[in-house]
């Protein structure tokens, strides 16, 4: 907002020299009632905690509003309004920003002080009361006019300033998750060749040995270990070099069937139970099955991880005309809202073993097919994950 809006203003409601002329007339009347104005206006506030809470500085503080609002009052009945005037206005509304003063006490003080100012015209005697009253109404609405629309401005000048804040620290990340993906997948790289060869290794000495021989343990927790870092090489990898999808007919409760058949047999999933509710007629969807399998996977291993030591998982379907859904439903020990905000976090994870890219892939197999995901959880109450995919794909995609 600029002064030629002011002057628009002006004329919009009326205000001209005459206006200006009978309000500075109108000063001998109200400057003796000037102190119980300001008295009734802070003794209005305390009774709204919201309204005196932004006077963090104390009794000082609020000595310090007094005086500033007295001398506003006396500028109403300077007679001159013109850009001088329009600037003192914009900084007060910019003010208000700064100390957290809400949009709304801005008009209801107004009226406070519109009420006083009537009363003292009153008491006075004034000549021509009623016009003189009617000048003040103008100037209260232009300063109320001018006031919010420089709150709004200096708001939304924040607001930006804020938003390109958290961008700049998100691309940020955004970068030092990328190098970060690029060393993993080079290391994974690295590793995975040699790791492939160890593991043909140590199968060659096991069977060599034979199952009696008292170092078949030994040489069975290596391949176990073997196995475990293989997944981990794997996961790497799929972060940091993603396909893009291939989209066929692909039948989600049939994907969940066959995955959940292999899984039961998973060391880590054995002990927990499993149960799964789907609707028979299931529709096929556009979907590259290979990552449906990916992530039916990751997410009933969470799932199943989530409940050693006691609990169940519970995998649904269900869909209709424009999306199939899978929920996978756990009993487990669930998450506090500081983990479950980072939950789909790149290499964040609260397991002692891991690394933190299971539900990070998830969501990336979920957006390129166009889906969403969701988890909800509640700390002892288990965990929640929903995943709603297109039954089409855009011929775009």
């Amino acid at each position: 907002m600029d002064i030629a809006n002011f002057e628009e203003m002006k004329r919009y409601v009326g205000f001209g020299a005459d206006d200006a002329r009978a309000l500075k007339g109108l000063l001998p009347a109200v400057t003796p009632r000037m102190d119980d104005i300001v008295d009734e206006f802070y003794k209005v506030a305390a009774r709204h905690p919201a309204a005196i809470a932004t006077f963090t500085g104390g009794a000082e503080q609020i000595a310090r509003q007094r005086e500033a609002l007295r001398k506003w009052v006396a500028t109403l009945f300077t007679g001159e309004y013109g850009a001088e005037y329009f600037d003192s206005r914009c900084r007060i509304g910019r003010a208000h920003v700064r100390v957290g003063l809400a949009q709304h006490y801005m008009i209801t003080a107004t009226e406070v002080i519109r009420a006083g100012l009537v009363d003292a015209i009153r008491r006075a005697d004034v000549p021509d009361a009623d016009s003189k009253i009617q000048s003040l109404h103008k100037l209260l609405a232009l300063e109320l006019g001018v006031m919010l629309e420089s709150y709004k401005a200096s708001y939304s000048k924040r607001v930006q300033e804020r938003e390109r804040e958290a961008v700049e620290r998100k691309l940020t990340r955004a970068e030092h998750l990328a190098g970060i993906g690029q060393l993993a997948a080079s290391l994974a790289h690295e590793i995975k060749n040699p790791l492939a060869g160890i593991s043909g290794a140590i199968q060659i000495i096991r069977e060599g040995l034979g199952a009696d021989h008292p170092h078949s343990s030994v040489l069975a927790e290596v391949m176990g270990q073997i196995s475990r870092l293989d997944a981990v090489v794997k996961d790497l990898l799929v972060y940091a070099r993603p396909s893009d999808p291939r989209f066929e007919s692909c039948n989600v409760d049939v994907t969940v069937r066959r995955i959940l058949t292999v899984l039961r047999e998973e060391p880590t999933v054995q002990g927990v139970p499993i149960d799964y509710v789907n609707t028979d007629t299931m529709p096929k969807i556009q979907a590259d099955e290979a990552k449906i399998e990916q992530l039916v996977m990751n997410l009933v291993l969470n799932a199943a991880q989530a409940c050693v030591g006691g609990g169940a998982v519970t995998v649904t379907t269900a869909f209709d005309d424009d999306k199939v859904s899978l929920a996978v439903r756990d009993s487990g020990h669930g998450l506090d809202d500081t983990i479950r905000a980072r939950a789909f976090e790149p290499f964040f994870t609260s397991k002692a073993k891991g690394t933190g890219l299971g539900l990070s892939i998830c969501q990336s197999i979920v957006e390129a097919h166009k889906g969403s995901i969701t988890l909800e959880s509640e700390v002892g109450r288990g965990t929640r994950a929903v995943v709603d995919l297109p039954r089409r794909q855009s011929a775009s995609s």
